[in-house]
């Protein structure tokens, strides 16, 4: 309902906007004789050339050479900005050629510039039409990725028409690979930022290529109408290569439907437009297409003909020199590009280093006094750790004598404790010895009578005895704690030592008699006496030297 919309606003004012035409080429004409300043008919040439490209093109090209003859010793500026412009404009005159070498030249040269001078705009517009040629050069892969650049780049600037170019071009690209779905998107967006301008002829441009599809797809009944009304309204305005291209169009609708005779019709009418105006890419198609119309209905004579016609404009048009100064264009394109940022690096790592070389040396000065009072920081930190450590150690060391003092009087004491322990031992051996004689002479030979008396002196000379033994109880656990450390040392100096000659070295440190040691132990004296040589032997003490004094060094 759109489409049908808009083709009825078209056909009420395609009347108005074909009378207008002569007007505005007069006063562009006009412009360019009566300017006498160099830049206002640089300005005016430039005008009256694009509005020609879809008119005249011969004269179009002749517009934009001279142009650029007016400006070929000028450097300023200002200046250059017009011959970018007409390069990109002579750019766009070769690809209409087919001599796409060189409008790949021409649109690379403008590329430097707008670069240079970081306009995003024109940017944009060159890789527009760079994809352009790749697509003619049937590179589709290369003209969508052309096509996106141009799109990111008219996003930035909000460039409306900008952007419906590039989908409306984009879409072209993508139904000729046969993505046709991501064509009729492309065509969508196209239609809606150039419905937000209201720009009639770029509208036409879309609807053109919608029924392009519309034919892919057999929809005939909308793609035919649909090209006819494009074909009247392009007639009307006098954009030539817009004509040429409907009626090719045209001819391949009929081709599906096999009317040969309608087909070779608009084929021809194709073909005449194109060598008018020198289109080559649109000459060669339509000799394709008039060979293969003409195989159909039988005329294999035109048949040959048209295609050896065709293959010679192919050749001209698609020729590996073609490709490959195309490729040569753009690695150098892309060498310079790299020299060029290379070369602007050099300069920034250069400033860098000399940046850093003034920092470096007003630093020096000042890392000099920050290594001086680290220096000196470190020195007072390490002084003051000594002066600390050395605290410490005298602290520790006075600890470590109190302590041994602590401990020596310690075992001093209990030394001194065992050796009464001991004695009262030896005691209580007396006693129970004389208590036997008692008993043997006292109680035994005692009268009856006699014998309680006995009997009482006895029982409270035992209970005395009672008190003695509880002391000695603990006797060998004392002496086990007094030699703990000691039987270590004997353990480590000695191996050999049973822990019963262990037992009785702590016994002989203690300087306990033979007689003392056979109590405690329960042994005989043979037994301790047996046990002392061995002792000696393991332990190696001289002989005429004391072996309790050379126990007792060892502690």
């Amino acid at each position: 309902m759109k489409n049908t919309f808009f083709l009825v606003i078209v056909l009420l004012f395609s009347a108005l906007i074909g009378r207008g035409q002569d007007t505005i080429l007069l006063n562009l004409e006009r412009k360019v004789d009566e300017a006498i300043i160099d830049t206002v008919k640089i300005k005016a040439l430039l005008a009256l050339g694009e509005y020609q490209l879809g008119r005249d093109f011969n004269k179009a090209e002749q517009y934009f050479l001279e142009g650029l003859d007016e400006i070929k010793d000028k450097d300023e500026s200002y200046y250059q900005s017009y011959r970018a412009a007409l390069y990109v404009q002579l750019g766009v005159v070769n690809r209409r050629e087919a001599n796409y070498p060189e409008a790949i030249n021409y649109y690379i040269q403008a590329l430097r510039f707008y670069e240079r001078e970081q306009n995003l705009s024109k940017m944009g517009d060159v890789f527009h039409n760079m994809a352009l040629v790749y697509r003619y050069q049937k590179e589709h892969r290369r003209a969508i990725e052309n096509y996106k650049k141009a799109i990111v780049l008219k996003e930035k600037v909000k460039d409306t028409h900008g952007l419906g170019a590039g989908y409306n071009m984009m879409g072209v690209s993508y139904r000729q690979n046969k993505q046709l779905d991501s064509a009729l998107i492309c065509y969508q967006k196209a239609e809606k930022y150039f419905m937000m301008i209201n720009s009639k002829e770029d509208l036409h441009g879309v609807y053109g290529n919608l029924a392009v599809v519309y034919g892919v797809q057999k929809k005939y009944n909308l793609s035919i109408p649909l090209k006819k009304t494009n074909l009247a309204y392009y007639k009307k305005i006098g954009k030539r290569l817009s004509i040429c291209v409907e009626y090719y169009n045209l001819s391949q609708d009929y081709k599906r439907l096999k009317d040969w005779d309608i087909c070779l019709k608009y084929a021809d009418s194709s073909l005449q437009v194109a060598k008018e105006e020198g289109f080559k890419e649109r000459i060669s198609v339509a000799y394709l297409r008039k060979s293969y119309a003409n195989a159909q209905m039988g005329d294999f004579e035109n048949a040959y003909e048209n295609y050896r016609k065709f293959n010679r404009a192919s050749d001209e048009i698609f020729n590996l020199e073609n490709e490959k100064k195309i490729q040569a264009l753009e690695l150098n394109y892309q060498f310079e590009k790299e020299k060029q940022a290379d070369s602007l690096q050099f300069v920034q790592e250069k400033r860098e280093v000399e940046l850093i070389a003034n920092a470096e040396t007003s630093k020096k000065k000042l890392y000099f006094i920050l290594l001086l009072i680290s220096l000196l920081g470190a020195i007072l930190v390490a002084w003051l750790l000594r002066r600390n450590h050395i605290q410490r150690v005298r602290v520790a060391q006075l600890e470590y004598e109190k302590e041994k003092k602590h401990l020596h009087q310690e075992i001093t004491e209990k030394e001194l404790e065992i050796k009464k322990l001991i004695a009262d031992n030896t005691m209580r051996i007396s006693f129970k010895e004389e208590l036997l004689d008692k008993i043997k002479k006292d109680v035994l030979t005692e009268t009856p009578e006699n014998i309680s008396k006995s009997l009482q002196s006895l029982t409270s000379q035992l209970k005395r005895q009672i008190a003695t033994e509880q002391k000695l109880s603990g006797l060998q656990e004392k002496i086990s704690q007094v030699n703990i450390t000691f039987d270590k040392k004997l353990q480590t100096l000695y191996p050999d030592l049973t822990k019963g000659e262990r037992e009785v070295c702590a016994l002989l440190r203690l300087n306990l008699s033979i007689k003392e040691i056979m109590t405690i132990r329960d042994v005989s004296v043979d037994s301790v006496k047996s046990m002392r040589r061995r002792i000696r032997k393991k332990i190696q003490v001289p002989e005429g030297e004391d072996l309790e004094l050379f126990i007792q060094q060892l502690a």
